[in-house]
């Protein structure tokens, strides 16, 4: 992930944001917070959906964490 990556995501909390996988995988998340520690660095987040309305909605209910060195970008929705 690159500096401007990681500030899109670190400014991007409470919002929706495009999260991309250096496996490839692409989905919606809402930030929750960024974790920056020492041993394992990571993001928490909601995967989410638009709805009939084009509102977020979570997928199932519980939310995720990947680490840092996972992501490869970070998008705005419309990037």
């Amino acid at each position: 992930m690159t500096d401007e990556h990681l500030a899109l995501l670190k400014s991007s909390i409470d919002m929706v944001v495009t999260l991309e996988t250096t496996e490839g995988e692409r989905f919606l998340a809402q930030i929750l917070f960024v974790f920056e520690g020492e041993e394992t660095p990571d993001v928490f987040y909601l995967k989410v959906e638009p709805d009939a309305d084009g509102r977020f909605v979570p997928l199932g209910s519980g939310g995720h964490s990947t680490l840092l060195a996972d992501i490869a970008a970070v998008h705005r929705l419309g990037s």
